[in-house]
């Protein structure tokens, strides 16, 4: 199912995997594990706990449904991140701090390269927790600005002033480097 047909019809496969349709909670999975999958790797720094955080969203999510009522698609993509974040948070909540040293991984320095993904990140958690989490639902969530704002409980024109401004802070942060 592409995208376009997903939009038309979100409503009513909610429906019918509120109904325990398995087939249509499938397609809601399909349609959506990709930007959550992303979305919690952001969170997390190993594959295999967001790949495992992600399998337990959609769980919940599942059990969940009965608790939401459709009313457009930004709504629904808020409560599926509503779920996907307080899982994230059970998950951090129950996680023992624990360090692991391999000597083989080791290098010469210890700042990676600027082009290196982890290099963004360790920038981008120096912003804000609200910039940090409306970059993370833009880019690794794959959402549009209203959706993102309907997750964060904030109007489309905030998401906006909020993304130029994290944006601003963020190349400023990098040209000083």
């Amino acid at each position: 199912m592409n995208s376009q047909d997903t939009n038309k019809n979100l409503g009513v496969l909610i429906a019918d995997a509120r109904k325990g349709n398995q087939g249509a909670f499938r397609e809601i999975f399909e349609h959506l594990h990709a930007r959550v999958f992303r979305y919690v790797l952001s969170h997390t720094p190993e594959r295999d706990d967001a790949l495992d955080i992600t399998q337990e969203a959609f769980v919940d999510l599942w059990k969940a449904l009965q608790k939401f009522s459709y009313k457009s698609d930004e709504e629904f993509y808020g409560f599926v991140f509503l779920v996907v974040k307080r899982k994230i948070a059970r998950f951090y909540k129950t996680k023992r701090a624990t360090v692991s040293f391999d000597e083989n991984t080791m290098s010469e320095s210890d700042e990676p390269a600027h082009e290196d993904h982890r290099f963004l990140m360790k920038q981008i958690q120096t912003l804000t927790a609200k910039y940090q989490e409306l970059l993370r639902l833009r880019y690794w969530g794959g959402m549009k600005l209203a959706e993102a704002a309907a997750v964060l409980g904030i109007t489309e024109g905030t998401a906006k002033v909020w993304h130029h401004r994290a944006l601003q802070e963020l190349k400023t942060k990098v040209e000083r480097l």
